[in-house]
């Protein structure tokens, strides 16, 4: 069974198609110049043939009026002077005009008659308009006649120089050459008119040629119109739809929304195979995704469920620590009641990082609706709540924020908050005065938030290892903590596609800043 063209076309590359289409485009130039130079040869044909023939034998036909016209007059010149001397001169100069007359007779009818010039013989043909080489066939044979009855009146100038002519013949003579002048003369304006309507119907071949060829040259730039509107319609179908079909899947692909479907390509192009591997690759993410998501159920299910069984022990572990604390105060030994206490806060410590753990894992694991709100009252709550009824010394708190609101989610945002107002305070205690100072600023594309203290600070060639989950840089004995506070920090901004960063000096202190990205959406 033989393939459609639409199915040919369909099996070939992008650049095949290309190709294809513009060479198409490409013959059809090519064949409607070679039709234009046709056509203009063929015109410039006409234009060289009128040239070389109808415009010479109008001229050959004029130049034997005028020498007809001559001949005439000194006819009459020798009818008129009957001297010898002038008779002989006169009589001369005729037999010159007659032998220019039939030679130019002989070159009209070997180079200009129409029947020896095939091509113009045929446009004649074409036209039915070969009465007009009969009449210049007739009218040459005429003047040939002509010119063989003139050659017959030598006897008239005989007789017109001798000294006693004939009168009564001579008048005779004379009636002939006239009418034989007359005729001639009938004759070479036949031949004259002759020439003008063939002059006439070599202009008319020429226009019709210059016609045909504009034609022929609009015929071809229509089809090739139609042949670029065809093209641009089959490639926009072909091509353009499929692709924008495949941009709109691949951006809601992009956008998370794997139950989008790629249609299948209707060519076995570049394109066809990008969309197949497309179509693949999605297929292949979908069942990754769900495989994903059945993991991370399972991964959150056991999370809570080895939480809340560890929670249980600790809790008891905690308990009876506790109540042998209180029996042992003044029974045991410093070292034993030591122990003991060693006991119940280790338990108490596993229980918060437990806490903390099962924070950050409904965190990593929770959609973040984000709207503005106003952050001002939020730290200005959360200063109250935190500081407010400390019993340690309380640190002198600064508050200088250039902007009233943020984009992002009130919640996880006020828990980041929380984490570096804690670890702010935690780590300046120790100073003699401590400070935290909070402010931001805003630039073309975010708001950043800092919080700076007076405390011991750090190396900053730890700065990144602070934002890993339990990673810490000091013993629980120094200061209290989960190590997950600041890795909570980082989750948050992440989930905002924003940024967070420290910049801290040891003993002199730690900045936090926190850039949120200034746009909705």
């Amino acid at each position: 069974m033989q393939a459609s063209p639409a199915g040919w076309f369909r099996h070939l590359t992008i650049g095949q198609k290309f190709l294809v289409s513009f060479g198409v485009m490409l013959t059809l130039l090519l064949v409607s110049f070679a039709a234009l130079l046709f056509y203009l040869a063929r015109v410039n044909s006409y234009v060289d043939r009128h040239q070389r023939i109808t415009v010479p034998a109008v001229i050959t036909a004029a130049t034997m009026q005028q020498d007809l016209s001559r001949l005439r007059d000194h006819v009459h010149h020798l009818v008129e002077h009957h001297t010898s001397v002038e008779q002989a001169a006169t009589i001369k100069q005729i037999d010159g005009l007659h032998a220019q007359m039939s030679t130019a007779l002989d070159t009209y009818r070997s180079n200009h008659a129409a029947r020896t010039h095939p091509i113009l013989f045929g446009m004649l043909t074409q036209h039915q308009r070969v009465d007009l080489a009969d009449q210049e066939d007739q009218a040459t044979a005429y003047i040939v006649e002509g010119l063989k009855q003139f050659a017959a009146h030598r006897s008239l100038f005989a007789q017109l120089a001798s000294k006693s002519p004939d009168s009564q013949r001579l008048s005779e003579s004379i009636r002939r050459y006239e009418e034989t002048v007359t005729g001639l003369e009938q004759a070479i304006n036949a031949l004259v008119e002759v020439h003008r309507n063939i002059d006439m119907e070599m202009k008319l071949e020429g226009d019709r040629l210059v016609n045909e060829a504009r034609l022929v040259v609009l015929g071809v730039v229509a089809v090739l119109g139609l042949l670029i509107v065809v093209t641009y319609q089959a490639m926009r179908r072909a091509i353009a739809h499929p692709l924008r079909r495949l941009a709109i899947t691949a951006d809601r692909v992009a956008h998370h929304d794997l139950t989008a479907q790629f249609e299948p390509w209707p060519n076995r192009d570049e394109v066809g195979t990008l969309a197949s591997a497309i179509s693949t690759m999605v297929t292949n993410l979908r069942e990754q995704t769900a495989m994903v998501v059945r993991k991370t159920k399972e991964l959150e299910a056991f999370t809570y469920s080895v939480a809340h069984d560890l929670k249980g022990p600790l809790r008891e572990i905690e308990g009876f620590s506790s109540l042998l604390e209180k029996q042992l105060t003044e029974t045991a030994d410093p070292q034993t009641r030591h122990r003991i206490d060693v006991i119940r806060q280790s338990a108490l410590r596993l229980t918060h990082m437990i806490d903390a753990l099962l924070k950050y894992s409904r965190l990593e694991q929770q959609e973040l609706p984000r709207a503005r709100f106003n952050v001002s009252e939020m730290i200005g709550s959360l200063v109250v709540d935190r500081f407010g009824h400390a019993q340690e010394p309380k640190p002198n708190i600064h508050i200088d924020l250039p902007f009233a609101d943020l984009f992002g989610e009130p919640v996880s945002i006020r828990q980041a908050l929380v984490n570096v107002f804690d670890n702010a305070a935690k780590f300046s205690r120790r100073t003699s005065l401590p400070k935290i100072c909070i402010g931001g600023k805003r630039t073309a594309a975010e708001r950043i938030l800092w919080v700076q203290d007076n405390g011991i600070g750090f190396d900053t060639a730890q700065k990144e290892k602070i934002f890993g989950l339990f990673e810490r840089l000091h013993s629980p004995l120094e200061y209290e903590g989960t190590g997950v506070g600041l890795a909570i920090v980082k989750m948050v901004m992440e989930k905002h596609g924003g940024r967070v960063w420290v910049d801290s000096t040891p003993g002199q202190g730690t900045t936090v800043f926190l850039a949120f990205p200034d746009q909705v959406g």
